[in-house]
C-alpha cells in the first residue's frame, strides 16, 4: 500500500513537472521566482546586519536614501521596460541582430547624461544634504557615485527581459545581491558602523549586476546578425512610460521619504517600511515574466487577456499569505529584522498597516505594466493624478506617519481600481 502511495507521488510529481516545462509562464516565473527568494534573502540578511550595526538614526538615514534610489529606480524601469518591449518586437520579427544596435544606441543615450548628473550630485552635495538633515556629505557623494549605475542595469536587463534570457537575469540579481550584503554589511560591522558604507556596499552590488548582465548579452548577442532595417522609434513609448513609472514609484516608495522630511525624530517607521516592504518584492518575478508574453502594438488578444488574469490572480494570493503574515508575525519580524526586542504596539500596527498599503502598491505594479506593456498609456496615466492627491494630502496632513500611510493606501488602492477596472473592459482583439 505504501509503495503504490509512493507510485502516485512520483506520477502526480512528474506530471506537474512536465506541465511547468510545457507552460512558459510558470517555467520562466519558477526561474525568476528562484532568483528573487534568493535576493530577497540576501536582502532580508542584509537589513538585518546594518540594523543591528547602525544607530537607529543612522538606519533611519540609510532607509531614506534607498528610498530615494528606489524612487528613482522606478521610473528608470521605463528604460527597462522599453528596450524589453522593442527586443521582444524584434525578436518575434526575427530581428534579434538588431538588439545590439538597439542596446549601444541606448547605453550611450543614457550613460553619458548619467555619468553628467552623478558627478553634479557629488560637487552640488549640499542640497541633498540639507534635505535629509545631515551634519555631512558622505552619503550624498556615495549616492552620486551610485547614480549612473542606475542607469545601466535597466537597459542591459530590459534587453535579457525582451529576449527572455531569464537565466542572465538571474545570476546577475543573485551577485549583485550577494555583493551588497557581503560589501555593505561587512563595511559597516568591520570598518564604520555608518550609512555611506552601507550604501557604499548596496552601489557596488548594482555595478556587478551591470557587469554580468553586458558579459550574458554580448555571448548572446555576438552570433546574431544586424540587418540595415531602421530601429523604431522609442521616444514617444518611454516618455510615457517614464511619466507612469515614476508616479508609480512615488506611490511606492515615498512614504519613507516622505516621513524622513517632515518626520525627522521618527525613527521608528524605516523598520516598519522595511517589513512592509518585503510584500511588493515577492510576486515581482510573475509580473517580469508576463511583460514580453504581452507585448503588443496596442491589440489584446485573448492570450494576452488570460495571462493578465492568471498573473492577477497569483499575485493576490502570494500578496494575501505575505500581509497575513507580516501582520501575525510583526513583532517576531522586528525582533528577528532588527534590535527591536519587544515591539511596541504602535509599531506592530504600523508594520500591518504598511504590509497592507505594499500589498495594494503590488497589485498596481500588475495592471501598471499590463498596460504599458500593451502601449495603452491612457487609462495608466491615472496614477499621476493620484500622486498629486498623495503629496498634498501628505504636505496638510503628517501630524505622524499613521497620517501619511493613510494617504499612500487610498491612493494606491485607487489607482488599483481603476486601471484594473480599465483592463477589464477591454475586449480581446480590441485595438483601443
Amino acid at each position: 500500500m505504501g509503495f503504490e502511495k509512493m507510485k502516485r507521488m512520483g506520477v502526480a510529481i512528474k506530471s506537474f513537472w512536465n506541465r511547468l516545462m510545457r507552460d512558459d509562464l510558470l517555467r520562466h516565473s519558477a526561474i525568476l521566482f528562484s532568483a528573487m527568494m534568493a535576493v530577497h534573502v540576501c536582502n532580508v540578511v542584509f537589513q538585518m546586519a546594518v540594523g543591528r550595526a547602525l544607530s537607529k538614526e543612522e538606519y533611519t538615514l540609510l532607509a531614506a536614501f534607498l528610498g530615494l534610489l528606489a524612487m528613482i529606480q522606478r521610473p528608470l524601469s521605463t528604460l527597462a521596460t522599453g528596450v524589453s518591449h522593442y527586443s521582444s518586437l524584434l525578436k518575434q520579427d526575427n530581428r534579434s541582430g538588431d538588439v545590439k544596435r538597439l542596446l549601444k544606441k541606448w547605453l550611450v543615450l543614457t550613460g553619458v547624461p548619467s555619468l553628467v548628473i552623478g558627478v553634479l550630485i557629488v560637487v552640488l552635495n549640499g542640497f541633498l544634504a540639507a534635505f535629509f538633515h545631515l551634519d555631512r556629505v558622505a552619503p550624498v557623494i556615495v549616492f552620486g557615485a551610485v547614480f549612473p549605475a542606475l542607469f545601466l542595469v535597466p537597459v542591459l536587463g530590459g534587453a535579457c527581459q525582451g529576449l527572455q534570457r531569464f537565466g542572465w537575469a538571474s545570476v546577475s540579481s543573485i551577485c549583485g545581491a550577494f555583493t551588497r550584503l557581503g560589501l555593505g554589511a561587512g563595511f559597516v560591522w568591520f570598518l564604520y558602523p555608518a550609512c555611506g558604507w552601507a550604501m557604499l556596499g548596496h552601489g557596488l552590488g548594482i555595478y556587478v549586476s551591470a557587469i554580468i548582465l553586458f558579459i550574458g548579452l554580448a555571448l548572446m548577442l555576438r552570433a546574431k546578425k544586424a540587418t540595415l532595417v531602421a530601429l523604431p522609434s522609442m521616444r514617444s513609448y518611454l516618455v510615457q512610460s517614464f511619466l507612469i513609472q515614476a508616479a508609480y514609484g512615488v506611490l511606492m516608495t515615498a512614504d519613507v521619504v516622505l516621513v524622513k522630511h517632515y518626520l525627522p525624530e521618527d525613527i521608528e517607521f524605516a523598520y516598519a517600511a522595511t517589513i512592509g516592504r518585503m510584500v511588493v518584492f515577492l510576486p515581482g518575478a510573475l509580473v517580469a515574466a508576463m511583460i514580453p508574453k504581452v507585448a503588443s502594438k496596442g491589440i489584446m488578444t485573448d492570450q494576452h487577456r488570460a495571462l493578465f488574469f492568471r498573473s492577477f490572480k497569483i499575485t493576490v494570493f502570494c500578496v494575501a499569505l505575505a500581509i497575513l503574515g507580516c501582520s501575525v508575525f510583526s513583532g517576531l519580524l522586528a525582533r528577528i529584522l532588527f534590535p527591536v526586542a519587544d515591539a511596541t504596539e504602535s509599531l506592530k500596527r504600523m508594520i500591518g498597516l504598511m504590509a497592507l498599503v505594499m500589498g495594494f502598491a503590488a497589485l498596481l505594479n500588475v495592471t501598471i505594466q499590463f498596460l504599458v506593456a500593451q502601449r495603452r498609456f491612457v487609462p495608466a496615466f491615472v496614477t499621476i493624478g493620484f500622486v498629486v492627491v498623495y503629496l498634498v494630502g501628505a504636505r496638510f496632513y503628517h501630524a505622524s506617519s499613521l497620517q501619511i500611510v493613510l494617504i499612500a493606501g487610498v491612493c494606491n488602492l485607487g489607482a488599483l481600481v481603476f486601471t484594473f477596472l480599465s483592463i477589464a473592459g477591454v475586449k480581446a482583439k480590441d485595438g483601443g
